[in-house]
């Protein structure tokens, strides 16, 4: 008897969690020309990829109903998307457990998006390639993140801002995201940029370092500048024989003669930068 009032305790347990447990797609067809993203996320795990159509628009979340609110809402007449994940028994250490929001997000490739995210913590994986971004927004405070243009963006990117406080940061084919400025700022961690890729005829990017290691990844075939402010003595740089000094800058061997240049202002905290041509 006590054996089967155990067993029965065990069973509801199980049916209520599985009950707590949702799973749901929404689809949404973007008809305008232009799409604004909204993405707020407490903890979890997020990924952002194309869904390879023109307007399709699909958000596949997965999460416990008694841990965690999700709000999806679309408003087509303005072309504006929001998504909140809002997780009430969410700690560090949950982030990557069972219990942890999952989040799939697939962009079509019709429209002009400008992307916002906020996330406070967890594992964040963005395949941007091959979209029509005009602006793209990230605050990471604490996890792992990567950022990868496995294709070229599909138009000019007017803005690519990327601000992470604390965890592993790879930004990966930075080339392929066109932008013409980019904000890259890693707080405490470690941080690896590479810039292959198809390139505009001018790029520039603002890199800022506070504590860690940083690896920095630009292309041979790419005329590069660089202009590095060190903190004190606290900086360890190391630069490859490829690039010359001249006054305040280092310039690569073919920066006269590339059809591209590279423009970057690199601000040095505590820790080791690495540059590499390749």
């Amino acid at each position: 008897m006590r054996f089967l009032k155990m067993l029965f305790i065990a069973s509801a347990f199980i049916l209520v969690g599985q009950a707590q447990s949702v799973e749901k797609e929404d689809i949404f067809a973007i008809k305008g020309e232009n799409l604004s993203i909204e993405l707020e996320v407490d903890g979890g795990i997020i990924e952002v990829r194309p869904s390879n159509d023109k307007r399709d628009c699909i958000i596949t979340t997965k999460y416990r109903r008694d841990k965690c609110d999700v709000d999806i809402r679309y408003n087509d007449r303005r072309g504006q998307l929001d998504i909140v994940i809002d997780n009430r028994d969410w700690n560090f250490d949950q982030e990557h457990g069972d219990n942890a929001p999952k989040i799939v997000l697939e962009l079509p490739f019709g429209p002009e998006i400008s992307f916002t995210a906020h996330i406070k913590a967890g594992e964040t994986k963005f395949e941007l390639g091959d979209l029509t971004l005009y602006d793209f927004k990230l605050r990471h405070w604490a996890g792992e993140t990567t950022v990868s243009f496995s294709e070229p963006n599909r138009m000019v990117m007017r803005t690519f801002d990327v601000n992470v406080k604390v965890g592993e940061v790879k930004l990966k084919n930075l080339g392929n995201a066109l932008f013409e400025e980019a904000d890259i700022n890693s707080g405490i961690g470690e941080l690896s940029v590479d810039f292959h890729g198809k390139g505009l005829e001018r790029s520039m990017a603002r890199i800022d370092l506070d504590i860690g290691e940083t690896t920095i990844i630009v292309p041979e075939n790419i005329g590069t500048k660089l202009k590095v402010t060190k903190f004190l003595f606290m900086s360890d740089i190391n630069y490859p024989n490829w690039f010359e000094k001249q006054g305040n800058y280092y310039y690569s061997e073919n920066y006269d003669a590339s059809e591209k240049s590279l423009y970057l202002m690199i601000s040095t905290g505590i820790g080791e930068l690495g540059i590499k041509v390749n």
